[in-house]
């Protein structure tokens, strides 16, 4: 996808050109449509309603209108009402068309001026990438992944400046640039992993509140032996304490409890007789309707169907949206930078065998070999084992290969590749381990040392 989208080379007004007779075709028959089919729905739906809406507002403002007034039986279907209809409504769609197509156009051009990447006229061209590369903006940074990929493929005067810009603050430029594109890239393990996960709010709900006591407003318990029968009152005041305690404790203790018959309040002859009335009342095919497993199954039957009709297409969950969701982050995908982030780094660290004077790549390729293997190994099992929503009526398992997840595994697997071929030789050089180049191997499907 990162290939296909850089490689465009044709000019926003040749694409314009191209399209316009598509859109003006279009427009044509739909404003045609419209203007005969829209003099008919108006009279048939709108016109009393319209004219009875008038009407109000008409004498509401005090014009003299008699009461009697109606409407006249031909509606207004006038040759001239139609090609004025027409005209207007071919104008406004095709403004519209072209608006949005000339929009479409020219932001999906390449980030280049001038052929040469829109960062090259300022005074510091890698210090104006990076600041694109980490800005918190998703779309400056979606066309600095972009112009970084561009860099990587086209330009290798900008990818000797990249390996020859070692002091600067943050670190060497090649540092800075392979950490954020291997940010990008772990991203997808650190989405799959908080996947399912509760968040820190759930956690904080879940939590047991301390609950604060209520003030003491009464006396202390007693110590010692609180089961003798209490000393016998000597006062009236304390006669009439033990009097109205007494009393107190008897509500509800001598109210004997519910009979029980085996756990059922309902005795076996008030059973009986409903067991009797049901017979009587509802047939065996009526009593097994109205059971809490039929009415479920039932219901089951018809959220399917509504599922699986188009109105019930916005409510369904399907798998590629949600693998979408949770591999690519939300709202916005991080698909595109994350294809330029991975081509990049290939692209960068192929091409450091000639052009890094100083080495500064070498000692980074381990890592970015073991995070293209690990990203293309969780995300082949993550797609493998994501349970299915129970919206999605219409899944099958060949649904679990999705388009997009397609494309990032093939693009790891093609970096993997141009890897293993320029550094398999040289894995004791630069510190590769036989089991990663193994594995790596493994995926691409080339041969070598097992």
């Amino acid at each position: 996808m990162s290939e296909e989208r850089s490689n465009v080379a044709v000019s926003p007004v040749e694409q314009l050109k191209k399209q316009l007779p598509n859109i003006a075709r279009q427009v044509g028959v739909i404003s045609v449509c419209s203007s005969f089919l829209g003099p008919l729905v108006y009279s048939f739906t709108v016109r009393k309603l319209a004219w009875r809406t008038s009407l109000l507002w008409a004498r509401f403002f005090r014009y003299d209108i008699p009461h009697a007034a109606e409407l006249s039986i031909l509606p207004p279907y006038h040759i001239s009402l139609i090609v004025r209809s027409a005209i207007s409504g071919f104008l406004l769609l095709f403004l519209w068309r072209v608006s949005n197509l000339a929009f479409t156009v020219y932001v999906a051009q390449e980030p280049l001026k001038r052929g040469q990447p829109i960062s090259q006229d300022s005074r510091d061209p890698n210090g104006v990438l990076i600041n694109g590369l980490y800005s918190r903006k998703s779309l400056v940074k979606t066309f600095a992944f972009w112009e970084l990929a561009l860099i990587s493929r086209r330009f290798p005067d900008r990818r000797k400046l990249i390996f020859r810009d070692i002091d600067r603050a943050g670190g060497p430029t090649w540092s800075q640039i392979s950490s954020a594109c291997l940010q990008r890239i772990e991203g997808i393990n650190v989405r799959i992993a908080a996947y399912g996960q509760p968040s820190a709010q759930q956690q904080a709900q879940s939590r047991p509140q301390e609950v604060q006591s209520l003030p003491r407003i009464g006396t202390p318990l007693k110590e010692g032996q609180v089961l003798m029968d209490p000393p016998p009152p000597s006062s009236r005041r304390e006669m009439v304490e033990s009097k109205v305690g007494s009393f107190a404790k008897s509500i509800g203790t001598n109210n004997p409890p519910p009979p029980s018959y085996g756990g059922n309040p309902i005795s076996p002859k008030t059973q009986q007789y409903l067991e009797a009335a049901r017979n009587k009342l509802l047939s065996r095919e009526q009593q097994q309707a109205i059971t809490p497993a039929h009415v479920q199954s039932q219901f089951n039957v018809y959220l399917t169907r509504f599922l699986q009709s188009w109105l019930g297409h916005p409510f369904r969950q399907t798998f590629a949206r949600r693998v979408q969701s949770i591999v690519f982050g939300q709202p916005f995908s991080e698909l595109a930078s994350i294809l330029d982030a991975v081509e990049s780094l290939t692209n960068l660290a192929t091409a450091s065998i000639i052009e890094d004077d100083y080495g500064m790549v070498a000692k980074d390729i381990p890592k970015i070999l073991r995070t293209f293997i690990l990203t293309y190994q969780q995300l082949e099992r993550f797609t493998a084992t994501l349970p299915v929503h129970w919206t999605d009526v219409q899944f099958s398992e060949e649904m679990r290969r999705t388009e997009d997840v397609l494309v990032v595994l093939s693009k790891l697997r093609c970096g993997l590749g141009e890897l293993v071929r320029t550094f398999g030789g040289f894995e004791a050089e630069v510190g590769i381990e036989k089991r990663d180049l193994r594995v790596a191997r493994g995926i691409v499907g080339i041969e070598g040392d097992r």
